[in-house]
């Protein structure tokens, strides 16, 4: 199976047969275990393209960075007064093989601001690199584990958190007044634009 001429002209299931794993990629999809579909189809030479389109997302396939793997700082690489830096530390899953969520402050000049003990990632900066997206995570009885968006603000000196709830989230790009991004992009995947100046607002709280 490491040569990929042998399953050349060749179709999936053609490829599942041949290879005598059929039984087990139809078991893995009916258990929806998407990790074990992902892995035998990538060793039958699949194209990723028609993998994601059978199996959907897993963790495997999904690009650096997302929520269960990010770095932990993020500069807005400013070479003024308004430079900072988001520092993430102590970073652990929030439950077994789930996203990972820690304590994050804000590294500005000669301040270092807490933001929360709560904070998931990847974290996004908008062009100007004078706001900042964070997904942060909460709890509540009824809802369990959750996700809003927060959006820091160098300006205002302010993080402004959003009523909108989600289950992962993963940013995919900042650009004006709308987030684009997707919404649990292993299971139920929804893609998501988000325009923070028609959102209904949570809470502001002062960072200085």
């Amino acid at each position: 199976m490491n040569n990929p001429e042998i399953f050349k002209g060749t179709t999936v299931n053609e490829r599942l047969y041949l290879s005598g794993k059929l039984d087990e990629f139809d078991n893995a999809i009916k258990k929806d275990n998407r990790n074990t579909a992902y892995r035998i189809l990538r060793e039958l030479k699949v194209d990723e393209p028609s993998i994601i389109l059978i199996v959907g997302h897993t963790r495997e396939s999904l690009q650096y960075p997302n929520a269960w793997d990010f770095p932990n700082e993020n500069h807005n690489n400013l070479k003024n007064e308004n430079n900072a830096t988001l520092e993430y530390s102590n970073l652990n899953e929030i439950g077994k093989g789930a996203p990972i969520s820690g304590n994050c402050k804000l590294n500005k000049g000669t301040k270092n601001i807490v933001i929360g003990n709560n904070c998931g990632g990847p974290a996004l900066w908008n062009e100007s690199g004078l706001k900042l997206a964070i997904p942060i995570w909460e709890k509540s009885f009824f809802k369990g584990t959750f996700q809003r968006i927060g959006i820091l603000d160098l300006e205002k000196q302010t993080l402004t958190k959003y009523k909108k709830k989600y289950r992962v989230l993963n940013l995919i790009s900042f650009k004006n007044n709308l987030i684009k991004g997707i919404d649990s992009p292993i299971h139920k995947t929804k893609h998501i634009e988000f325009d923070y100046e028609k959102e209904q607002i949570e809470k502001i709280i002062g960072i200085k």
